[in-house]
């Protein structure tokens, strides 16, 4: 039996470990609004303890860069899908999803319980010759076990909801692993186009100076006037700043690179020339038969009809909560127990065992209509599914055709763009050398060639990178 001043103290124990855990609350119960910003027109300062910023994520040896290496298109995506966050991001969503399918089994299994509350007590009983009181501590440990019988399907639904969403949460993996694939690929194109920009630009810049020195040779020779030598100087000049714009045009290209690969800027690697990789020369299937393999292979369409039969598993468990429930549950316990009793006093000791077993049914006949309106909202909720599944179905068809008819386009315009650089190039050549020697051709004739040379060029450029991103977006509405 413990004292009146004892159970004081550890009142006040209790009292004051409660009081200790308010503490730590991260908003004050009788002014919350301490903790959210002062006014609506000036910004809110964290408190003292709490800070914004973290160690930075270093890359593994798995994705460390070896600086010796000239990483190609391949590379990159592997580099990628190895360090993009994204990818790690859906990654770590199918395995939650796996996890959650996990647990929709376990259902399935009987649930087991340990228990025990132990203390001390005092009854005050009346009786015919007085009152009479029992006071002393006591323990009372259990072993509880609950297991379902009979559900009418419920834990079948919960448990194909839960395989439907894995397959779903796998499916958009898979189609995170082509997005970033995609997207590492087409900022290696723009990265390659811009290098080849200032080639072009280097180039139009040495053609704008010979320009200038045939220009000024004839000036020499009082062949040309000063008018002639300021406007193949200005177009010196104009050639110079689109080199420089070509330079930053580069830069911008490496960053957007480098954050498709999920790696600051200033980590990029070497990355191979794609002057030399051949491009493609014509499109082997219908935009019929693509259309076809989008439907088979696309990870996105497989994810979202996951998604609709995941509603249709909610849509069979509403239904199923119409019916009962059968279950078993069982406890075994030991009571332990040593008590005073009196007047007149005499101190008893029991430990005895406790045990029982029951079968429980349950039927839920009435709840104000609440799994009727549960059942409308899950056929509601499927049919939302299936609708976006039809959107998405159209969208592939769009994306499919759109990437269809850009590389036919990009084909042809880059067939044309050859055929505009190699005449650009002989009528530059054939203008320069009539203004150098025959004086045939005046200055604006060979500025105005040298300009056409120039957009030849960009316009080349501009082509092959173009034809080479509609392939790759191409293959990505494919779903390859």
């Amino acid at each position: 039996m413990h004292s009146p001043g004892r159970r004081c103290g550890l009142a006040l124990v209790v009292v004051i470990g409660a009081l200790g855990g308010c503490a730590d609350l991260p908003v004050p119960v009788r002014a919350p609004y301490a903790a959210a910003p002062r006014s609506f027109s000036t910004p809110w300062s964290p408190p003292p303890g709490v800070t914004t910023q973290r160690p930075r994520t270093l890359a593994g040896p798995e994705t460390q860069i070896d600086p010796q290496t000239l990483y190609g298109l391949a590379d990159l995506i592997d580099f990628a899908h190895r360090t993009n966050p994204e990818t790690r991001r859906a990654w770590e969503e199918a395995r939650a999803a796996a996890a959650q399918a996990a647990r929709a089994e376990a259902a399935y299994y009987p649930t087991l319980f340990a228990m025990a509350n132990g203390g001390t007590s005092r009854e005050t009983h009346a009786a015919p010759g007085g009152t009479f009181t029992t006071e002393g501590p006591g323990v009372n440990p259990q072993l509880q076990l609950n297991w379902i019988l009979l559900d009418f399907g419920r834990r079948h639904a919960s448990v194909e909801r839960g395989g439907q969403e894995l397959l779903r949460a796998n499916f958009a993996f898979n189609r995170k692993l082509q997005e970033v694939a995609f997207a590492v690929a087409k900022t290696y194109f723009g990265l390659d186009a811009s290098r080849a920009r200032v080639s072009a630009a280097s180039a139009s810049l040495e053609s704008a100076t010979a320009v200038e020195e045939a220009v000024d040779a004839r000036l020499q020779r009082g062949l040309a006037t000063q008018p002639d030598i300021l406007l193949a100087r200005q177009e010196r000049a104009r050639a110079a700043y689109e080199v420089q714009d070509a330079l930053g045009g580069v830069n911008d290209a490496q960053a957007a690179l480098a954050e498709s690969l999920g790696i600051p800027p200033t980590g990029l690697m070497r990355t191979a020339d794609l002057s030399v990789v051949p491009l493609p020369s014509e499109l082997a299937e219908s935009v019929e038969q693509i259309i076809d393999r989008a439907f088979a292979r696309r990870p996105d369409l497989a994810s979202r009809l996951a998604a609709v039969r995941a509603r249709e598993a909610d849509e069979r468990r509403a239904r199923a909560e119409f019916w009962p429930r059968l279950s078993f549950s069982g406890a075994v316990g030991q009571a332990v127990q040593r008590y005073r009793v009196g007047p007149p006093s005499g101190t008893f000791t029991t430990n005895e065992t406790e045990y029982g077993a029951f079968l429980n049914f349950e039927w839920r006949l009435f709840d104000g209509f609440e799994r009727e309106n549960a059942l409308r909202e899950a056929t509601s909720v499927r049919g939302v599914a299936e609708a976006d599944l039809a959107a998405l179905e159209l969208k592939a068809i769009r994306e499919v055709w759109k990437a269809y008819a850009d590389v036919k386009t990009a084909l042809r315009k880059h067939e044309y763009a050859l055929a505009l650089l190699t005449a650009s190039e002989e009528a530059y050549a054939s203008t320069l050398e009539s203004y150098r020697s025959a004086g045939l051709a005046t200055v604006l004739d060979l500025l105005a060639a040298q300009r056409d040379l120039a957009r030849a060029r960009t316009t080349q450029i501009q082509s092959r990178a173009e034809l080479l991103t509609t392939s790759a977006a191409l293959t990505f509405a494919a779903g390859d």
